[in-house]
């Protein structure tokens, strides 16, 4: 059987040759473990960098005929670019693993014993980090609240880190999803999913290529694909402040006949338009919501096809 190790890159020069020292290892430790698993792959999938990850790349293959290289024609994003590595990976088992350090190479043998068990998918979810703690807790708000609205149940604080079957890849080529984020993705196509923690590392060298405007436009995409709930939430929260309103009117003539002076003339006024005012605008932004939706679900979705510069295999 043979086992891949899909790497994707992007400006990884300084990782690399560690990142694939390391996986070396871990497959020493799996021969002796699980001998059935006797042959491999390591696939560099890079995202058009413009450092010499490249170069590294080739170098490593000049000693190991195993590795095989993708060199895509332009950045894809972080999404369709390990997607493409993931199905073009020839193994029965495929580790998917960001080239950054930042994932335990380590996690392979829990992995793979994971699939002999009969799961279809073993998955890394981040138990701790050792990077910044703002980002951690704000990344819990935001699984908090996928959570809640959530049409699928997702894996929480999981990246797409994780061992595929080779029987869940072939699902996933049948999927058509207008971007395929294994975080959607995944309970899409399976429910025999192992999640296995594991401690978020520092990275050590090099910058991430991910700004803040990247994280936000990524959470907002999984939210938008993953909950058709806002026209609900919108809707209740309009005639909520309707019915608001219309209570509030007999209780501010009743303050202002108690208090004459102490209520400037027209607040109470004021403050009922704006409560009918926000209820009518909540309630036309719920049944445009709706149609939106209703307008998404009969599309059909846009493809995306990845091209590569140059392959070395």
């Amino acid at each position: 059987m043979k086992i891949s190790i899909v790497v994707p890159t992007f400006c990884e020069e300084s990782n690399l040759r560690a990142h694939y020292l390391a996986c070396m290892h871990e497959l020493e430790g799996l021969n002796k473990r699980y001998s059935q698993y006797n042959e491999y792959e390591y696939l560099v999938i890079d995202n058009c960098s413009n450092d010499s990850t490249v170069d590294v790349a080739l170098s490593l293959r000049e000693s190991d005929p195993n590795i095989r290289i993708f060199v895509n024609d332009q950045n894809y994003g972080p999404i369709w670019s390990p997607f493409c590595g993931l199905l073009n990976a020839k193994g029965d088992a495929v580790l998917l693993i960001a080239a950054d350090l930042q994932e335990p190479a380590n996690l392979l043998i829990p992995f793979i014993h994971a699939l002999e068990l009969g799961y279809e998918a073993a998955i890394g979810c981040k138990e701790n980090t050792q990077e910044s703690k703002f980002m951690w807790y704000l990344r819990g708000g935001y699984y908090w609240l996928l959570k809640k609205i959530g049409l699928v149940k997702l894996p929480i604080r999981y990246s797409g880190f994780g061992l595929y079957s080779r029987k869940l890849l072939e699902v996933f080529r049948t999927v058509h999803i207008t971007e395929p984020s294994l975080r959607v993705l995944l309970p899409i196509c399976t429910s025999k999913i192992k999640a296995i923690p594991y401690e978020h590392q520092a990275r050590l060298h090099g910058t991430t290529s991910y700004s803040l405007y990247d994280y936000i436009r990524e959470a907002l995409k999984t939210i938008v694909r993953n909950s058709n709930r806002f026209p609900t939430y919108a809707g209740k929260l309009s005639l909520f402040l309707a019915l608001f309103s219309f209570i509030s009117v007999p209780l501010a003539i009743t303050i202002k006949i108690l208090a004459w002076s102490s209520m400037a003339p027209g607040i109470a006024t004021l403050i009922v338009l704006m409560l009918l005012n926000s209820s009518v605008i909540l309630g036309f932004l719920a049944l445009i919501m709706d149609r939106q939706n209703q307008m998404l679900s009969r599309l059909e979705p846009a493809s995306i096809h990845v091209h590569q510069s140059m392959i070395y295999e």
